[in-house]
Parts: structure tokens; sequence; C-alpha cells
């Protein structure tokens, strides 16, 4: 009689064991098929993230919140001769020659600016878009001194006045007009816009 209860005891201790063994080595199973679908997850994230900075970023940014706007992009031909910037740097007293500026010209060979309209929706004067025109800068400029020495405008009205830069992007935007008032009591609806929107501009 004994003797069958310790066959019975050793039968159960070995059961035990065997649950117990087989309990570990499939936890261990299951713990390193997480694992590896972890490590999967966090390579493909990773693979994204590194995608995502390599994407090209809009090379402008700003806000329209609190007006009625509509905006739209379009691109067009770097469009300055060397002659147009020789007489705006004279009606400016910057001293630059035709030689000079035949060389900044032929640094933009090519190029290709950027405009974007934001027209004012409402009820509106003349005018009632402001203008906001990104050029690559192929002439390297650091400064804004610089890049206003070479293309501003000194005259009321113009439509492209150098405001800012960055190593990749010269900004320009357009006067508005020359504030004239027609009497309608309507808004001006360009300025509407530029002061909303001028302040929000940023080169990315």
């Amino acid at each position: 009689m004994e003797s069958k209860s310790n066959v019975w005891a050793i039968a159960l201790a070995i059961l035990v064991t065997a649950v117990v063994v087989g309990g570990g080595i499939y936890w261990w199973q299951q713990n390193k098929v997480i694992q590896e679908e972890v490590a999967n997850i966090t390579t493909d994230t990773t693979k994204t993230t590194t995608a995502d900075k390599e994407d090209p970023k809009e090379p402008l940014a700003y806000s329209t919140s609190g007006v009625s706007a509509s905006v739209s992009k379009t691109t067009a031909p770097f469009g300055y001769t060397a002659d147009q910037l020789v007489s705006m740097a004279q009606e400016c007293g910057n001293e630059r020659t035709a030689s000079y500026f035949n060389s900044l010209v032929s640094k933009f060979s090519g190029a290709t600016k950027t405009v974007y309209n934001f027209k004012y929706t409402g009820a509106s004067q003349e005018s009632d878009t402001f203008v906001v025109t990104l050029l690559p800068n192929k002439a390297e400029y650091t400064s804004l001194d610089q890049f206003k020495k070479d293309f501003d405008i000194c005259a009321a009205g113009g439509d492209a006045y150098p405001t800012k830069l960055n190593s990749r992007w010269l900004l320009f935007v357009n006067s508005c007009g020359s504030g004239f008032d027609d009497g309608s009591g309507k808004a001006i609806g360009c300025q509407e816009i530029r002061d909303v929107v001028e302040p929000t501009l940023k080169l990315n």
C-alpha cells in the first residue's frame, strides 16, 4: 500500500514538474514573440519618422485667422532685368553699376519665383489682394540690408518690397496701393488681409 502511495507521489511530482517546465517554456516563447513584434514596430516607426524629415517643407508658413480670404499660389520666372534693377537702385540712392546687376541677374538665371495671392472675399475697394512673393536666395544674402540694397523699391505703390529672408528664400510683399479711399465705405481688402497675414509670415 505504501509502495502504491509512493508511485502516485512520484507520478504527481513528475506531472507538476512537466506543467511548470512546459508553462515556463510557453511563457518564454510568447515573451520572445512579443519582444520581436515590439522591435518590428519600433523599427517601422523610426523609418516613418526619418521619411517625414526628408519630405520637403512648404517654404512659407502663414495664418489668415480672423479675415475673410482665399489663398492661391502660382509660379513665374525671375522677371528682373539688370536695367530695371539699376533704375530701382538709383531711385533709392544706392550706387550700383550696370555690370554689378548683370552679374546679379546671372546668379538668378533659371530661378522661379512663387507668388501667394491672399484675396479679400468680402465687399472691398481696390486693391483687394495682398501678394507675397518668394524667390530662391541665389545671391546668398545673409542680412536684410544686403537684400534691400539690390531689390528695394523707394516709390509708393510697388508690388515687391524686400521684407524677410533666410538661407533658402527671399520674401517680398506688395504695398496694397497708395492708400486711396474711394469714399464708398467699403474695406480696403488688401490692407485688411495684410494687417492679419504679414505678422504671421514665416520662412521655413
